[in-house]
């Protein structure tokens, strides 16, 4: 009897573990990226293809989709701090290409709200 509710825990712990997305750094400063023109530019030609990636911005825009998607669900705290920061920043500082990130990543805008929802804290 003990082993089938070791067994059950176990199995009720391993359910609940999320597979969380692998990133090239979750420690980036967005902050300093926003902040910086050229940065925030060179990082939104890459997620839009309209330019190089460098690997940092490749291993972000890798998940967007799936992220958008899906609310952030794969997302840890800073994987959900830095995408605010950084739209909240492209909002504010080229929202020509807020828009256009809008249209490349959720067309039809059934997901966007749900994700900017599930991120707004961070």
């Amino acid at each position: 009897m003990k082993i089938i509710l070791l067994l059950a825990v176990v199995c009720a712990a391993l359910a609940d573990t999320i597979d969380f997305f692998s990133t090239a750094d979750d420690n980036l400063d967005m902050e300093a990226v926003v902040n910086d023109p050229d940065k925030l530019k060179a990082m939104t030609d890459c997620f839009l293809d309209k330019g190089p990636c460098d690997p940092v911005a490749q291993s972000y825009k890798i998940i967007i989709p799936e992220s958008i998607a899906h609310a952030c669900g794969r997302c840890n705290a800073a994987q959900k701090h830095l995408a605010h920061s950084y739209l909240r920043g492209l909002f504010w500082k080229i929202p020509e290409d807020y828009d256009n990130f809008l249209k490349k990543y959720d067309p039809q805008g059934i997901y966007f709200d749900n994700f900017m929802e599930a991120i707004k804290d961070y």
